[in-house]
């Protein structure tokens, strides 16, 4: 489309930033006689069967490090195997934690095999050595590696976190449960939305959709610069999230809907919609609701994209119906290659 980023805007933190970390346990291997057997951590780029174990973490905060070493100790007392990824066998997977960046919500999220555990053990270890609010266990039983449980049950607390959003003239608070989206770097997403505010503003449109929402980050920044705000995400838990965000808010002129993009997109424009903001997944826009779009699409899109190459992509595909009018980047990913590219894109390529 031939223009250049306008802007690049640097993460606000470069340290401590992120509200969102997923450690892995696994056993020491090959076993060391009379111990440990327990390793938590994070895996090695490229290395999905190995851990390399922490006791300290410089991306989600200082209190981190005593969690770590206090669940790995647990685990030892205890005689907790930890889960085995090539022979399946074990029983401690994963454990998520979430922290509100702008307040004092802290949840663990301890994600295991199927089977029984000593509850109280657990949380008495935990609660010596970080300031957990909320604590759930989570329960896995598919052979495939990931923090994903089938089912969850709340050990303590609401089972929640609350974080809030900062810009200039208002202050949004947002309910976040274990499998929410929620962009991991706090600071960094009040500069994006405040992006998106701006831009939404600036074009004057009444109805915007808010396409990928997840808990409605994006939608309730935005439902205070236009009339109306829709939503839309595949996620359950997540659109539940979206309307508690709103209510928490006393919001009135957002409303949000569970299902696929590509499936409600017609109907959603039908509702006369001059703008949309499409957050997509990792793999980009569904290919039927690019058509969609360059069919009926509204006036104006806003694309933010974490993936430049699916981005390029889409862009690609509706380059003779939209035109970019702007591109910025948000670096909510300190020390790593990855950035969020927003893009300005206008009917009438």
């Amino acid at each position: 489309m031939g223009l250049r980023v306008a802007k690049t805007h640097a993460s606000p933190e470069i340290w401590y930033y992120r509200n969102k970390m997923e450690f892995s346990f696994g056993d020491v291997y090959p076993p060391v006689p009379g111990g440990p057997t327990v390793k938590l951590g994070l895996k090695p780029r490229g290395r999905w069967f190995e851990i390399l174990d922490l006791t300290e973490c410089h991306l989600l905060s200082v209190e981190t490090g005593a969690l770590l070493i206090a669940v790995r100790a647990w685990a030892e007392k205890e005689g907790v195997p930890p889960y085995n990824n090539k022979r399946h066998v074990g029983f401690l997977r994963h454990m998520v934690v979430r922290e509100a960046k702008n307040g004092p919500d802290r949840l663990i999220h301890l994600i295991t095999a199927p089977g029984e555990f000593k509850k109280d053990s657990f949380l008495e270890a935990v609660h010596k050595a970080y300031p957990a609010t909320t604590i759930l266990r989570g329960v896995n039983g598919k052979v495939s590696d990931t923090a994903v449980p089938d089912s969850s049950g709340i050990l303590e607390g609401s089972g929640f976190i609350v974080e809030t959003l900062r810009f200039p003239e208002q202050e949004l608070r947002f309910r976040i449960s274990p499998q929410s989206f929620f962009q991991t770097n706090t600071s960094g997403a009040q500069m994006l939305y405040g992006i998106l505010r701006s831009w939404v503003r600036e074009s004057g449109v009444k109805k915007v959709l808010d396409l990928y929402c997840g808990g409605g980050g994006i939608a309730l920044s935005i439902a205070g610069v236009c009339e109306e705000a829709f939503g839309v995400e595949s996620n359950p838990s997540a659109v539940e999230d979206a309307k508690s965000n709103a209510a928490l808010n006393g919001i009135s002129n957002a409303q949000f809907y569970g299902g696929q993009v590509e499936t409600l997109l017609p109907s959603l424009i039908a509702m006369g919609a001059q703008g949309a903001v499409v957050d997509p997944p990792r793999a980009g826009l569904h290919k039927k609701a690019v058509d969609v779009l360059l069919e009926k699409g509204p006036e104006h899109l806003f694309y933010v994209s974490c993936n430049p190459e699916a981005l390029a992509r889409d862009l690609g595909l509706m380059k003779d119906v939209y035109r970019a009018e702007r591109i910025e980047v948000v670096d909510l990913f300190p020390h790593t290659e990855h950035v969020e590219t927003v893009v300005w894109l206008s009917r009438g390529g």
